[in-house]
């Protein structure tokens, strides 16, 4: 049976019921717990002073009655008010610092590497899945990138050719969420797309290696093997103990195209869910800047300029744009020229100032290390010590002068 959170006013709160989740992170509240029963009319009144509406769990007390319950669910107009309007950085602001959220989010990423591991082998068994174990280690997934999403953004660097299926379910899964996060989506809608982003290819698993990794053109008769993934995901999806509809439906859409061109269905526009959009974005985005046997990985830049390209064809246009907002030209990771001719690598993005982000200084003008690896916040209009505004002058190749992100601040 499907467990599902109600969402509610707080002003139509009843004695009794479970608040399980907030309109914004728990750590913006003075809350000694993260869930308790309303007891008296003082819990009422502490959650008016920080939210408009909270999430119940009726399984743990009294239930939301249907006639005051809200709907979870985007429709296309609410749609098109986020997407020109986003409010993720206001309903959930930064909280902590990227150096102190590494530790939190590397612990979180092992442990959806994990979890992927734990899922592949279920279904090789054919042992039904279920949902509340995956729902249990992407919440931590989610509560990081929601202090902080720059901190998962590192853990991207990490990918390597050997490891990419796996990787690939968890990237994705995490620029859904910091996406979702961008656009201020609702604790709810980002579990459904977290887990339905982890889930979207597992239908892969029945599919053979040689075929998945094969280095050159795929044949038409390949091509159709291939696209199968996707029904067999969802009947798979379908069966997990503690799925929804939001969950099934992210998988069976997410290589829909937004002009009708894509499959299994060929759907297009407004008739391919939200979350559904969001997943063929984010897996198109993580796979093109990923190491693949046929072809080497995009540099952030060139994929955000490939996606661009796309907008209106394969994406939805206002989708696309609040993307690269999101993500930024110059994502956490991304090796850079300055002006000054020294080479940095992005450790964190400006919120308010995406072109200025915070850089890491590697390389001096000559190209020699530095022995001390100095921060500078190009949003501060630092000056070099010739009096120039330092700015970056371009984006380089991954692993320009022999450069591994990772090495430097993972």
């Amino acid at each position: 049976m499907t467990h599902k959170l109600q969402k509610i006013k707080v002003e139509h709160l009843k004695f009794g019921m479970y608040v399980s989740q907030l309109d914004r992170p728990w750590l913006e509240t003075n809350f000694l717990f993260q869930g308790f029963h309303i007891r008296t009319l003082e819990d009422i009144q502490k959650l008016r002073n920080y939210c408009d509406h909270v999430y119940v769990d009726p399984e743990k007390g009294v239930a939301v009655p249907r006639n005051l319950e809200i709907s979870t669910r985007l429709d296309e107009e609410q749609l098109t008010r986020i997407f020109l309007s986003p409010c993720g950085d206001k309903r959930y602001p930064i909280v902590t610092p990227v150096e102190e959220e590494l530790k939190i989010a590397r612990k979180s990423y092992d442990n959806a590497l994990n979890l992927v591991s734990d899922i592949t082998e279920r279904i090789c068994k054919g042992t039904r899945l279920k949902a509340d174990p995956i729902r249990k280690t992407l919440n931590s997934t989610i509560e990081s990138i929601l202090r902080n999403p720059d901190a998962f953004m590192w853990m991207k660097q990490l990918k390597d050719k050997d490891s990419y299926t796996y990787r690939h379910c968890v990237d994705a899964s995490a620029l859904a969420i910091a996406f979702g996060r961008h656009l201020g989506l609702s604790k709810p809608n980002l579990e459904n797309l977290a887990i339905g982003t982890l889930l979207f290819d597992i239908g892969k698993l029945q599919l053979p290696d040689e075929l998945l990794n094969k280095p050159t053109k795929l044949t038409s008769r390949e091509y159709e093997l291939i696209k199968r993934h996707v029904h067999i995901g969802a009947e798979l999806v379908s069966d997990m103990e503690g799925s929804n509809k939001e969950i099934i439906t992210l998988v069976m859409h997410h290589h829909e195209r937004h002009d009708g061109k894509g499959y299994p269905c060929g759907i297009s526009g407004n008739r391919i869910s939200i979350n559904g959009r969001i997943a063929s974005l984010v897996d198109c985005y993580d796979a093109i800047t990923s190491d693949r046997p046929y072809r080497a990985a995009l540099a952030s830049y060139e994929a955000i300029q490939q996606i661009y390209s796309c907008r209106n064809k394969d994406f939805q246009a206002e989708m696309v744009e609040q993307f690269i907002q999101c993500i930024g030209l110059y994502p956490p990771g991304t090796v850079v020229e300055l002006n000054t001719g020294e080479v940095a690598i992005v450790i964190a993005q400006n919120r308010t100032n995406r072109l200025h982000p915070r850089v890491m200084l590697i390389l001096d003008k000559d190209k020699k290390p530095y022995d001390r690896n100095a921060i500078l916040n190009l949003a501060d209009k630092p000056r070099s010590k010739f009096g120039i505004f330092v700015e970056i002058k371009k984006p380089l190749p991954p692993k320009a002068y022999g450069i591994e992100p990772k090495e430097y601040y993972i």
